[in-house]
């Protein structure tokens, strides 16, 4: 998959186990905690986690852009050059040596060194700073990760040309999300359309062009002869923030404009947990969690589910409950109908 979009933690660790199978949440958290996986702001200026190895090209295609747009976000803040050096110079120094910390921790520091992380301004600065490359969210402490320096804790990065890193990062994105257009890439990844456009053009060969409804879409040819051969889930339990519906600008063809108010509520940027069958949604999910149990509700969105969706999703709940050490409880709630 390459880079799962991963502001809701918990919900980015289960996209994480599905594409795992017999994973568990401890196996998961021990990939962060050996530095095999990092979460950053490397796309779009959005939480992701991705391979610890590949952070560092990728910020240095991504990262100037990202920093750029967001100087008017830093006068809001009243955040200055100044002001963020010595958050800098702060953040290497406390982690220096190996050294780990909370947001809580790092943003006493800065408040102790004069800039003060009120409001949204401490959450920023390590915005600012993970964007730079000084540092990443890298190992638990408990149910939150720590932040460490990016070059104690990964090491050096590869270095790329911005035309070999935009050619790779296409064809992973293509690998994990294809087929998608032109304009689906250029969003996920924030790459000029024309950067995007040439990327496609170097994999031409790779590449197989498929049009749906006047809509030009690209494929790895290798990914779709592999997939030929397989045989998909036909029904998911997925997370609110899942790439499945993240990974593209237009999210039509798993989501109905219909039931998007009910994903997405108030279009407030909050998706909701999904239930997909076939490639659609068509409703969602919500869990109740105690010591030994977790009790998941499932909403269809306009009718009943079929029974073989219905023992599916019963399935899948075990598949959660497991991932998280549970014993799963399923409730299946009443059709709750999209807007007319």
């Amino acid at each position: 998959m390459f880079a799962l979009q991963g502001q809701d933690l918990p919900g980015v660790l289960w996209s994480i186990g599905q594409r795992a199978p017999g994973t568990d949440l401890a196996q998961v958290r021990r990939a962060f905690d050996e530095g095999q996986l990092v979460r950053s702001w490397p796309l779009r200026g959005t939480l992701h986690v991705l391979a610890a190895e590949d952070l560092g090209w990728v910020l240095a295609l991504t990262g100037q852009r990202s920093l750029a747009s967001a100087a008017g976000r830093e006068r809001q803040l009243g955040l200055d050059a100044a002001q963020i050096d010595v958050a800098r110079q702060v953040a290497a120094g406390e982690l220096a040596g190996g050294e780990r910390a909370t947001r809580a921790k790092l943003f006493a520091a800065f408040d102790r060194a004069g800039v003060s992380p009120e409001g949204q301004r401490g959450v920023h600065l390590l915005w600012h700073l993970a964007v730079e490359g000084l540092l990443v969210l890298g190992p638990f402490q408990g149910g939150e990760q720590c932040v460490v320096l990016t070059q104690e804790w990964i090491g050096p990065g590869r270095e790329r040309s911005v035309a070999d890193a935009a050619r790779e990062l296409t064809a992973r994105y293509l690998t994990g999300r294809g087929p998608a257009t032109v304009t689906d890439l250029s969003w996920w990844a924030k790459l000029p359309v024309t950067v995007a456009r040439r990327a496609l053009e170097d994999l031409h060969d790779d590449l197989t062009e498929l049009t749906c409804d006047g809509t030009t879409t690209w494929a790895l040819t290798a990914v779709l002869d592999a997939v030929a051969s397989q045989s998909p889930r036909p029904v998911l339990m997925l997370p609110g923030f899942d790439e499945l519906l993240l990974g593209y600008s237009d999210r039509s063809v798993a989501l109905s404009s219909r039931h998007a108010p009910l994903t997405v509520p108030g279009g407030n940027g909050i998706f909701k947990p999904t239930i997909v069958v076939d490639g659609r949604v068509v409703g969602l999910w919500s869990r109740r969690a105690s010591a030994h149990r977790v009790t998941v509700t499932f909403t269809p969105f306009d009718r009943p589910l079929a029974p073989r969706t219905v023992t599916a999703l019963t399935s899948a709940a075990a598949d959660y409950g497991q991932f998280h050490g549970l014993q799963a409880q399923v409730v299946m709630a009443d059709p709750s109908p999209g807007q007319p």
